[in-house]
């Protein structure tokens, strides 16, 4: 029988009814999901996405770029006799000859004959390692490790590196600098730092003698620094996104349900997870959730698929390793060849094996960004180790391009700043390189910096032709 218009109304009524009910239940039940869905107009430019009141930038200063080949790292052909307009530390529009100029520029930068792309990431990065020629002479402390960290700061941006990850860091350094940078007091990437390692007792991270060395480590004495159970894992992610941390960094060895719990509390409050592991408890992480794995350290055969499923990006950090195994870090004491005097690094380093690795994760589609991980003798070592980071990957089997959109945009996605960083398009933040060849012919040619733009500044201002 065909059902009457009134009784078809009442049903129809009926189940909108029901789903509006529904909806409130589910809102009364979990608010923060029913919150989530509403867009924040204004956040903080960091993972954390803190509310914040609106910005007017419609009275800050307007810059332009003229005449260069734009390569915007939205995946599209190369744009030539671009221009770029920015204003503060947007960018307002982007594209080919023709694109309106405000009159009111307050800079013009004629960028003929050069490229311009987006500002490059690094991933992984210490700011607290750097050390010098005489490290053993002095004592170590926050404060010393925020003059380095600062240097570091600075060599970076200047190399046209405008964004980097911090994966541990000793106290609040991480945060400082990042603090500094935003506040404009000194030269920087924008930085997004994970506070302090979380390690098992006695795991990566927490164990008594160095790396190499086979020294013990001083004022390890008094309380454990490590954590054990699934429920202080728990309390220690919960520190961490208290003390302001963007991500949180975790190692191995731990058991499965630690590694789970520690996951499971960070995408709980809105925070991703990396993690130095090896072996079974990479792909116990990854099957738990992590956001990335940092190191090829002793894959398993199935690590990759698993990152694939679960949607697992890669950093591999390959310069970390011809460092450690090429020349070791003579200043630090460590000799060439591996990992030495460390527990939980019982395992020979194979770097063929590593790109063998970072092949497999790229024929399988899984993300793969740049990192480095220099722990020691930055000095001299950066930014060279990020441009020999690019190289590794292009011999892993990656395209010029690819390993471009790896610095980039693949990077910026990865590091969850996807809609603020990694391309030059209308409303992401004012982060740009222009280098003085295409970066798509060489890799070499991100070396050739001329102009470096990060948060709207202009950092490096025309180096010579």
């Amino acid at each position: 029988m065909m059902e009457s218009t009134m009784v078809r109304a009442r049903r129809m009524q009926f189940l909108r009814g029901a789903a509006i009910s529904a909806a409130l239940l589910m809102g009364a039940l979990t608010p923060h999901l029913a919150h989530a869905q509403r867009a924040i107009p204004e956040t903080t430019d960091d993972v954390r996405r803190v509310p914040i009141p609106p910005i007017d930038r419609s009275k800050d200063p307007i810059v332009v770029l003229t005449g260069g080949t734009l390569l915007d790292g939205r995946g599209g052909a190369p744009i030539a006799n671009a221009v770029v307009v920015m204003q503060g530390d947007r960018i307002v529009s982007a594209g080919p000859a023709g694109t309106p100029v405000p009159a009111n520029a307050a800079r013009t930068i004629d960028a003929t004959g050069l490229w311009i792309v987006p500002g490059l990431i690094d991933l992984h990065i210490h700011f607290t390692q750097q050390r010098g020629t005489d490290m053993g002479r002095y004592s170590d402390s926050p404060a010393a490790a925020a003059i380095r960290g600062t240097i570091l700061a600075d060599q970076m941006v200047t190399a046209g590196i405008t964004a980097a990850r911090d994966v541990g860091t000793m106290d609040d350094v991480a945060l400082r600098i990042k603090e500094a940078v935003d506040r404009g007091m000194i030269r920087g990437p924008r930085v997004m730092w994970s506070g302090k390692l979380l390690a098992s007792t006695g795991g990566h991270g927490d164990e008594v003698t160095s790396t190499a060395t086979g020294r013990e480590k001083p004022n390890l004495g008094g309380d454990p620094h490590g954590v054990d159970g699934p429920w202080e894992w728990r309390k220690a992610v919960r520190e961490q996104v208290r003390r302001l941390a963007d991500w949180i960094k975790i190692s191995a060895p731990a058991d499965k349900e630690e590694l789970a719990a520690a996951i499971d509390e960070a995408h709980s409050l809105g925070v991703p997870v990396a993690i130095d592991s090896y072996g079974k408890y990479t792909d116990w992480a990854i099957e738990a959730g992590v956001d990335t794995l940092e190191h090829p350290l002793l894959i398993s055969d199935q690590a990759i698929g698993l990152m694939k499923k679960h949607g697992t990006a890669f950093v591999p950090t390959i310069i970390a390793f011809d460092n450690l195994l090429e020349g070791g870090y003579p200043t630090a004491g460590i000799p060439s060849g591996g990992f030495y005097y460390t527990h939980s690094r019982r395992f020979v380093i194979n770097q063929q094996d590593h790109l063998k690795r970072v092949n497999e994760a790229y024929r399988a589609g899984v993300p793969i960004g740049v990192g480095t991980d220099v722990p020691f003798e930055n000095e001299w070592r950066y930014p060279d180790a990020y441009f020999r980071e690019l190289d590794y990957l292009h011999q892993a089997g990656m395209t010029n391009a690819d390993v471009l959109a790896s610095a980039t945009s693949v990077g910026a996605k990865i590091m969850h700043m996807g809609d603020k960083l990694g391309t030059i398009e209308p409303g992401k933040i004012a982060d740009i390189l222009i280098v003085g060849a295409n970066p798509l012919d060489s890799l070499k040619n991100l070396r050739d910096v001329r102009y470096v733009i990060a948060d709207g500044k202009v950092v490096v201002d025309g180096k010579p032709r």
